[in-house]
């Protein structure tokens, strides 16, 4: 009988190959080594990653920061309205019977009280905002993708002007943006390394702060379900389960909450326009413009097409199982909206967990292409490239005219004693922003209605319009019923660009001007 031999060691530069860190060639799908070298130390590739993600993440903050200026718009003034009815911290959560109460932003509001500083209102949504960009970064890099994927993502949601807007200002959405990214990193991690109690928590944790954040978050976890599900093995069926369990079960606190709320007599709900096609298309195609640079000037079904090709092109890429949550959340989400009938679609901010995957998309979709050789790099170049130049302008146009320029205007009002205006549209949205403005500065601003004109003509007239919109700013104007027409002059015009606010035109009736002289 042969003596017991040890099984067969390998050989040196075998061990060497198999303890080499790996990463997955997302274009192909083909495991490629790092060398050792690039993987340790201050000038290796993690460190190399470490301080270009850093960089990034600054970049984005300082975006953030300055975009922070300007007057808050109106739903932002909403919510502060909204706080005058809590009599304390609970109410927050279940005493705001309204649907623009997004629990973590007015947490935060209440705390800070109705007087700070504008950019100290805005600072919750500008440090979640941030830190969605390394969120971005690890959920697609992840574990066993490639590095640039991540540094791409940091890339476009750190200078993505639709990420940035909602980055900093007074609302949940980028409270929500954060936490989507959290979870879906979570989502992948548990899929591929196992449901750990540490893992489910995290989940949970992120799942429960982002439905608190804004309830949008609600079909995002949906989708982070679904994508567990169709992400199926036989060996992570168990993990599936637990994932759609963990976000059912940490929405249910903000959805008791709101149910609580909107069941209450009084519960309240913002002006809603039925679905059409063309208020879809506006919605979805101005999502896609604000979130990677697409023209503007192009028509919202042209739009729609051809962003849809191009994320289709981009899935075609990806390995299978990194195709399914922005799938899901770029086509599946928007087709549900449809199904549902959901009203007031124009606004592209009901769009933002399709937002995050199409650039989540974007970011895996053109690394694939740079790593999968000459030619298909220059196309995702030339794809970057005009992602970040179109991006560049709408911040441009947005800094340069922000949310609205309100307080500007009623500064010149506050010029009479006593300033009765008009408004042609939007009355009550408009009230509220001069009656807050005008709280500011210590004046009276009384609206006057169309049948209170003849009686107590108004001294000025207020000219709304959507941002970026051809507004009329002739220099003379007439308005109000035919027995009692006023001829008005204009005083000043004050732009707003991009996802909030209005411009506005500011008239004053000719025989009160000619009298102040």
């Amino acid at each position: 009988m042969k003596p017991f031999a040890p099984p067969p060691q390998p050989s040196p530069a075998l061990r060497e190959r198999e303890q080499s860190p790996r990463v997955i060639d997302v274009s192909r799908n083909v495991a490629v080594p790092l060398s050792r070298e690039a993987g340790e130390g201050e000038g290796g590739g993690l460190g190399a990653f470490r301080y270009a993600l850093i960089a990034l993440t600054l970049l984005g903050a300082a975006l953030r920061l300055y975009a922070a200026q300007g007057d808050l718009w109106l739903d932002e003034i909403w919510t502060l309205n909204l706080l005058e009815r809590a009599h304390s911290f609970g109410d927050v959560f279940i005493g705001l019977h309204h649907d623009n109460n997004h629990v973590a932003n007015s947490a935060w509001l209440y705390l800070i009280g109705p007087n700070a500083p504008v950019p100290l209102m805005r600072l919750a949504a500008i440090a979640f905002g941030t830190l969605a960009i390394p969120a971005a970064a690890a959920a697609a890099a992840s574990r066993r993708y490639c590095g640039a994927a991540g540094l791409i993502a940091a890339f476009v949601f750190a200078t993505s002007y639709f990420f940035v807007h909602y980055g900093s200002e007074a609302r949940g959405y980028a409270g929500m943006t954060l936490a989507v990214l959290l979870a879906y990193g979570l989502v992948d991690a548990i899929l591929a390394e196992g449901a750990s109690w540490r893992r489910l928590l995290a989940l949970a944790a992120a799942i429960g702060f982002g439905t608190f954040s804004h309830l949008t978050m609600i079909e995002a976890s949906g989708a982070l379900a679904l994508t567990a599900m169709l992400r199926f093995r036989r060996s992570t069926l168990g993990r599936a389960v637990a994932i759609g369990a963990v976000a059912g079960l940490a929405s249910l606190p903000a959805l008791f909450c709101f149910a609580y709320g909107a069941l209450a007599p009084d519960f309240q709900v913002g002006a809603m326009v039925p679905l059409s096609p063309a208020i879809f298309a506006e919605g979805v195609a101005g999502m896609a413009r604000a979130t990677l640079g697409f023209p503007r000037g192009v028509d919202d079904f042209a739009l729609l097409g051809a962003a849809g090709l191009l994320a289709l092109g981009l899935l075609a890429v990806l390995p299978a199982e990194r195709r399914v949550f922005p799938a899901i959340a770029v086509f599946g989400l928007p087709l549900l909206h449809i199904a549902a009938g959901l009203p007031s679609q124009q606004y592209p901010r009901f769009h933002a967990t399709a937002a995050i995957g199409l650039t989540l998309l974007a970011a895996e979709g053109c690394a694939a292409l740079y790593r999968a050789g000459a030619l298909r790099r220059g196309a995702a170049a030339v794809l970057l490239g005009a992602f970040a130049i179109g991006d560049a302008g709408r911040l441009a146009d947005f800094y340069r005219d922000g949310r609205g320029h309100y307080a500007d205007a009623v500064k010149i009002m506050a010029e009479r004693k006593e300033a009765p205006y008009a408004v042609d549209f939007a009355r009550g949205e408009t009230k509220a922003v001069v009656a807050y403005h005008a709280r500011k500065l210590g004046v009276v601003a009384t609206m006057v209605s169309p049948a209170e004109w003849c009686a107590t003509p108004p001294a000025f007239l207020l000219v709304v319009d959507l941002p970026d919109s051809l507004a009329d700013h002739a220099e003379r104007r007439s308005a109000g019923p035919r027995d009692c027409r006023a001829d008005f002059l204009r005083r000043g015009y004050f732009p707003a660009s991009g996802l909030s606010g209005f411009a506005w035109t500011l008239y004053e009736r000719e025989e009160v001007t000619k009298s102040a002289r």
